[in-house]
């Protein structure tokens, strides 16, 4: 009986000092780690560190608030003293401007409308393209300047072939019979500007090129050309054979290395289609006009007479002609519109006056194309695919005839 009780009196002991260590955490709290989603009961502790109150404890509580509420609702109420106004000091300001003269400061409306439409006018072009990071919008007026600036360094002079045994007829046949293999080996269009490019600076730095030799530096600037911006150029055997074997492998690489080491390895001078493009899209062109551009600028690499005026300000005077004969949409019923607007002028850094005898040779020159013995750009651009630009009634319109013969009088 004693071991029963004894082990009982420690059975209790030992509940109670669980119960011990229990509340000693209840004391520290922050620091017992509670676990997992335990204990989440809507127990109410009043007071922290304490263990819960029974629920009779916690009504007499309320209603000892709630005689303190009452005791405290039948005392008058205190009055609240109001603080003073607050007195505001104007700090005397001397040699004030009257107030006439403060209206007479500020711009009219008219002034403000005026200046902004003005800004208004030139259009940012590049503004659709913002969201593009392929097209790199915020870089296009650098690059285009920069163009500008390899276009005045790698220049044409004119009147290049004086004294020399090639002549300007001799060139133009070159050029004219080199846009027809252009076509059989269907190269880019860049290829064809390029190649043109090269005859014009090779010939003006080296002079003692022959007769004979003449189609070589041709086959051989188009080789180059090929080589430069063509993903899978036409192999040194095609130009070979293209030239009826008139000149070997050897030969037309010997004929490379001399064009390159002439122009000192830079073939990046800037081409008018490049230029195009971006006239184009300033002026809002349509399919017509830019075609019909591209059409003007091939006929002028056929003429030696063309070859000293800069790429971008031949791609200016091709499309304002376009512009010109079209009109601004495809039936010409907006021919009275402006032709050269204030953002063509400020996208090409040309004005109207600067473009106008440009505009009038390139009249002269397709208005007499019928006539003309170089006949290879005619009958390219007389296909469909290229809008059958050359065959166009507006080539014989009067705007056309009164511009070309507006040049042979400054002639």
């Amino acid at each position: 009986m004693a071991l029963k009780n004894r082990t009982a009196i420690t059975n209790i002991l030992n509940q109670e000092n669980v119960k011990n260590i229990k509340s000693t955490h209840i004391l520290m709290p922050g620091k017992t780690k509670r676990a997992a989603l335990g204990e989440i009961g809507n127990k109410v502790n009043t007071v922290r560190g304490v263990e819960p109150i029974d629920k009779t404890s916690l009504l007499q509580i309320d209603k000892k608030k709630a005689i303190v509420e009452k005791k405290q609702a039948l005392k008058p109420a205190e009055k609240v003293l109001e603080k003073p106004p607050v007195q505001i000091v104007i700090p005397v300001v001397k040699n004030v401007v009257p107030q006439e003269n403060k209206i007479a400061q500020v711009p009219l409306k008219n002034e403000v409308d005026s200046f902004s439409s003005e800004l208004l006018v030139i259009e940012d072009i590049d503004k659709e393209d913002h969201e593009i990071p392929a097209l790199v919008s915020i870089y296009s007026n650098d690059i285009y300047e920069y163009l500008r600036s390899l276009e005045s360094k790698y220049h044409v002079k004119k009147g290049y072939l004086t004294g020399q045994e090639v002549t300007p007829k001799m060139r133009s046949v070159l050029v004219d019979w080199l846009i027809e293999v252009h076509q059989q080996f269907r190269l880019l269009q860049e290829t064809l500007y390029l190649t043109v490019a090269i005859i014009d600076r090779f010939l003006q730095a080296f002079h003692s090129i022959g007769k004979k030799n003449l189609q070589l530096v041709g086959v051989t600037a188009m080789f180059l050309a090929s080589k430069y911006e063509e993903i899978y150029s036409p192999d040194i055997s095609d130009f070979v054979y293209i030239t009826d074997n008139e000149y070997s492998k050897a030969e037309i690489l010997q004929m490379e290395m001399l064009i390159v080491k002439t122009l000192d390895y830079s073939l990046g001078r800037p081409l008018p289609l490049h230029f195009l493009r971006r006239y184009s899209k300033a002026g809002k062109a349509l399919a017509v006009h830019h075609t019909m551009a591209k059409y003007f600028l091939e006929q002028c690499l056929v003429h030696y007479e063309m070859c000293h005026y800069s790429p971008s300000l031949l791609a200016a005077a091709a499309i304002y002609l376009a512009f010109l004969i079209t009109g601004n949409n495809d039936e010409g019923k907006d021919k009275d519109k402006v032709v050269w607007t204030n953002t063509l002028a400020h996208y090409s850094t040309y004005t109207e006056d600067d473009v106008l005898p440009v505009v009038r040779q390139i009249a002269s020159i397709v208005i007499n194309a019928d006539k003309s013995k170089y006949q290879a750009v005619r009958k390219k651009y007389a296909q469909s695919k290229h809008m059958r630009s050359s065959t166009r009634p507006e080539l014989r319109s009067e705007i056309m005839i009164a511009m070309a013969t507006a040049s042979r009088d400054t002639v």
